[in-house]
């Protein structure tokens, strides 16, 4: 499950009867995963809408749904027609649920005593994070400048405890505020970093709470994001932005889809599918 939050940070064929429709945003992306070596390890496409304080991104395998303005998530399976929603605490504390599953599930196969946490799990907390304890972040305008999507942009760098944690090419002309409250949007990640394992999570709790992050994103849009981390790297760029009329219905469920746990939404499509 410790890929849950990569396919999820970040996202069906709906039904054709006509809906009410928003000015938003539809655009493309490449993301691309390397080893610490350089050596690519997959490459995958991507669609991105976002519209009325929503966003919904369509991966090979998964689509998933954020409204920033209830602090809703959706995920669904198109192979399979399932789906999961929830609140985004709901959502953490199910990846926390399947991991702990794995992990006994792991022990009792090596043949160690695994607990017997059924019907004795604890009222679930969502995990809270501590700023005064989280490593110091900088941003640093690079001076380098690309175009991107057919955007004008600026290389930013953004260092966690002085190491290099993402380079980020923004786009100043391109404001998407009216349809993404960056408030709610910065929010909605923190509580998602805030469910992370592994040295990242600090990174990413980190410059989810940077002011000076804030300000970069307070008026651009960013279309390209390297991320490092102690396996390599993660890569995500914009290959197409346009603005359009979304259509409400692309945040909804089709009525087609079946509710299931979260895991069965995230596993592996049959083969063949």
């Amino acid at each position: 499950m410790g890929g849950m939050f990569h396919k999820a940070m970040l996202l069906v064929l709906l039904a054709v009867v006509p809906t009410s429709a928003h000015a938003g945003w539809i655009s493309e992306w490449t993301n691309t995963a390397f080893k610490s070596n350089g050596d690519r390890v997959n490459t995958e496409q991507l669609s991105m809408s976002i519209a009325g304080g929503h966003m919904r991104t369509d991966q090979p395998d998964v689509i998933s749904v954020a409204d920033y303005n209830t602090g809703r998530f959706t995920l669904m399976s198109p192979q399979r027609k399932f789906f999961w929603t929830g609140t985004i605490d709901e959502y953490v504390h199910e990846v926390a649920r399947s991991r702990a599953e794995g992990m006994s599930k792991a022990l009792a196969q090596a043949g160690e005593k695994a607990a017997e946490a059924k019907g004795k799990e604890k009222e679930y907390v969502p995990p809270k994070v501590d700023p005064a304890k989280l490593p110091p972040v900088s941003i640093t305008k690079t001076g380098l400048t690309d175009k991107i999507a057919g955007y004008d942009t600026v290389k930013y760098e953004a260092r966690v405890n002085g190491e290099l944690f993402q380079e980020i090419w923004v786009a100043p002309s391109l404001n998407v505020s009216s349809d993404l409250d960056l408030d709610r949007f910065l929010d909605f990640q923190r509580k998602m970093s805030a469910g992370m394992m592994g040295k990242s999570a600090s990174s990413y709790n980190a410059l989810y709470l940077s002011d000076d992050y804030r300000k970069l994103l307070q008026n651009a849009f960013v279309l390209k994001a390297v991320t490092h981390h102690s396996a390599g790297s993660f890569e995500r760029t914009a290959t197409s932005v346009r603005q359009a009329d979304v259509a409400a219905s692309q945040f909804e469920v089709p009525d087609a889809y079946r509710r299931v746990k979260l895991a069965d939404v995230l596993a592996p499509p049959p083969q063949g599918s």
